[in-house]
């Protein structure tokens, strides 16, 4: 999965033709130079535009919900403030629910009920009145004839019906429930439910008569049937009844009578939504809208962002170039801010400037900074959090590791000034950025593992303590509240460097940009490829150790990267141990392999070491900075040990070419120092009598050497830096050649 990864992250580099910093040459072309500007023009229209979002068109002192307006505001015209969409949603949405339901109260069914009870006891008194005297014998039949006009009821009731005498009573009793207790609002259907409403009433309608009652007063069967029998038992209680026999009887003629008019519902519904007014508020001429001094509250916002709205449509009816003023006005100002940025990088970081990837780079980090900015001002606003959230100090030690504090601090500046633009001039936040940004351009500028950055996290949160404590307290903030956001300026400084660590080496690895944490990784001797090294080609390893010092020597001397130069030189031979044993270093005084093999073949041999160092340095992801030590080491030598062999051999057709290492030349000063440091360490090998003045003789010769042969010609060394190099290289070389005395009973040599 990794090597897949990797090798994706090398075709996008490819896609975009990003290079590694030595290969980054200044784009003379006009196509470069206009590609340069593109992005200037297109970076600067799209943060004009887009940054913010729906507030474009707003002018820049327009105040804001809870902001202290700064003069009177008098309406020019009428103005007529119109609902929102959704406002006007929730308003037809709570009108519906505000409607109560309407519900039809049927007279007949209480008379039908009521009168099914007079049916039956007149039924069974005129079959009671047949027998007159005689007693009546209950038989089935005589149930039967009463079951049959009245199948409800239960045979216990039908049997006492016939037994009791006093139906007056009974059904004057019973009469006097339904129509005062149960039908006196009415009685659902069983299993009815309302649909949802905020009111929790309804309108019943009984003939021209209309009642609102709440929804809780309307009985279902159900609960009809538990409040006759709860009346019944408060009746027995005064005046002893059969309550099981009249419960039998009148449950069974309790029917609903209440039924939902849906029709007159929807009716009702239509009128009210069609009566909503889509105009919320209008204010008329003159009127004056807000105070100087007040807090601007949501209505009159509203207000102003309708008049601006207002006066932009009377623009855009006078041309639409006028209507793109405020837009282009905004555009202009960020464009200011880039070209700033541009200068600088021209006049003084000319290898940023020089490079197209690194200006993207650089543009890209805006953005992110930018966009995070953007989603923090929208939390900030909804749920009422304090600016000390806003995470300033990303792009400052960002821009800062990837390349030096100068130009992070230039970007800090510039970034200051494009937040105070897009968040309307506002001063404290444009101020908040070059405070905080500063410092952590300053914390980050010697990041050399991934420990620093803890010192990065502690200084941002204590200049966040320190601004908090000096600014709120100016304001006069309450003390409870400057604790909260002292607590939210800590916050941010801890999450800023972590959202730090996460980023950059995204950047480093897509743009070929080695920062100090990388070399410092790669320096590690433990590293995959140098202990591979280390047992594979000993000698090689060791040879590498030994330039490695000298090129860092050399660097330091001149003011170059040391740290680049050191790890470049011991990543510079890795292509040797793929065959170490045609390398003279690992031989151990076997017989050479290439006394075996044609002078051309042998060259061929040497040279691939170059193009098998490189492959195996891109498998394991290794910079592209540290692998141009690896191509450039040799440069466009010649092998003059094979040619000459060839030459002596008198072989036909002997190109000085095919006896040349395939380059490039040095590109940069440290892989110009690692190709003359390469050579200056094999040739003090053969010295047989190191003392300093072979030394620095050898070391002048070989410098003169790779200087007339024109192999320094493309990399910036000076004559003056030359010196320094070799001042370097001597003393290192005589450290290493030091003479030892000879210890008592001890052989010369062992020494």
């Amino acid at each position: 999965m990794f090597s897949l990864l990797l090798k994706l992250k090398r075709r996008i580099k490819k896609l975009l033709k990003v290079q590694t910093e030595a290969r980054q040459t200044e784009a003379s072309t006009i196509h470069s130079k206009y590609f340069k500007f593109l992005l200037l023009v297109l970076f600067a229209v799209l943060v004009g535009v887009f940054y913010p979002g729906e507030a474009l068109y707003d002018p820049l002192d327009m105040p804001h919900v809870g902001e202290i307006a700064t003069e009177d505001l008098i309406a020019p015209f009428q103005i007529t403030v119109y609902k929102t969409s959704r406002e006007i949603r929730e308003e037809k949405d709570d009108t519906k629910l505000s409607i109560p339901y309407i519900i039809d109260y049927d007279t007949n069914i209480v008379i039908s009920s009521i009168r099914g009870i007079q049916r039956l006891f007149t039924l069974v008194d005129s079959i009671k009145s047949k027998y007159k005297n005689d007693s009546i014998q209950i038989s089935d039949s005589l149930i039967q004839t009463v079951a049959s006009r009245f199948p409800l009821l239960s045979r216990s009731a039908l049997e006492k019906s016939f037994i009791v005498n006093n139906y007056s009573v009974i059904t004057s009793r019973l009469q006097k429930i339904f129509t005062e207790q149960i039908y006196s609002i009415g009685v659902l259907p069983e299993l009815y439910s309302f649909p949802e409403s905020r009111t929790k009433t309804v309108l019943i309608q009984n003939g021209n008569n209309q009642q609102i009652i709440s929804q809780s007063r309307l009985y279902t069967i159900s609960e009809a049937n538990s409040r006759l029998l709860s009346e019944l038992n408060k009746l027995d209680a005064v005046d002893s009844i059969d309550v099981n026999f009249y419960y039998s009887v009148g449950r069974s003629f309790i029917q609903p009578n209440l039924y939902i008019n849906n029709d007159e519902y929807n009716h009702r519904v239509d009128e009210a939504l069609a009566s909503i007014s889509e105009v919320k508020e209008v204010v008329e001429k003159g009127t004056i809208v807000f105070r100087s001094g007040q807090k601007i509250n949501e209505s009159q916002q509203r207000i102003l962002q309708e008049m601006v709205r207002i006066q932009r449509t009377e623009a855009i009816e006078q041309g639409w170039l006028i209507s793109l003023v405020p837009v282009l006005a905004r555009i202009g100002l960020v464009l200011a801010a880039f070209i700033v940025l541009y200068l600088f990088l021209f006049y003084f970081r000319k290898d940023i400037y020089k490079s197209n990837p690194k200006i993207i780079s650089i543009y890209l980090v805006f953005a992110l900074q930018l966009f995070l900015l953007y989603l923090t001002s929208i939390l900030i606003n909804k749920f009422d959090l304090t600016i000390y959230i806003y995470p300033v100090a990303l792009l400052p030690i960002m821009i800062t590791i990837l390349f030096d504090a100068e130009t992070g601090i230039l970007s800090t500046v510039v970034l200051a000034f494009l937040f105070g633009i897009l968040q309307r001039f506002d001063f404290m936040l444009a101020f908040l950025t070059m405070v905080v940004g500063t410092v952590g351009c300053f914390a980050s500028r010697r990041v050399r593992k991934r420990s620093d950055f803890f010192k990065i996290m502690y200084l941002i949160s204590f200049i966040f303590i320190v601004f908090i404590l000096l600014v709120e307290n100016l304001k006069l903030t309450p003390g409870s509240d400057i604790f909260v956001q002292i607590g939210f300026g800590v916050i941010n400084g801890i999450v800023v460097p972590l959202l730090a660590i996460g980023l950059l080496p995204i950047f480093e690895s897509l743009f070929s940009i080695t920062t100090d944490i990388t070399l410092l990784e790669l320096s590690d001797l433990n590293h995959p490829l140098l202990k591979r090294l280390s047992l594979e080609a000993p000698g090689t390893y060791h040879h590498s150790i030994i330039v490695g010092t000298l090129t860092e020597a050399g660097a330091k001397a001149i003011g170059g990267n040391s740290l680049l130069a050191r790890v470049g030189a011991y990543f510079h031979d890795i292509g040797k141990m793929e065959i170490p044993e045609y390398f003279v270093e690992n031989q151990f005084g076997i017989k050479s392999k290439h006394e075996e093999l044609t002078p051309s073949m042998s060259s061929i041999i040497l040279s691939s070491h170059v193009k098998k160092g490189r492959i195996l340095g891109e498998e394991a992801d290794i910079p592209d900075d540290v692998l141009n030590f690896i191509e450039e080491h040799h440069g466009t030598m010649v092998q003059t040990y094979f040619y000459s062999k060839a030459k002596e051999m008198g072989l036909e057709d002997i190109s000085l070419d095919k006896f040349r290492y395939p380059g490039p030349k040095p590109q940069t000063r440290e892989t110009g120092i690692a190709m003359l440091a390469d050579a200056v360490e094999a040739a003090s090998r053969t010295l047989d009598n190191p003392k300093p003045a072979r030394i620095n003789h050898l070391i002048q010769n070989i410098i003169n050497d790779r200087f007339q042969s024109g192999e320094l010609n493309e990399c910036p060394l000076t004559l003056k830096d030359l010196a320094k190099i070799k001042e370097a290289f001597s003393q290192i070389l005589i450290g290493t050649f030091h003479h030892r005395i000879v210890y008592p009973h001890q052989d010369r040599s062992d020494n």
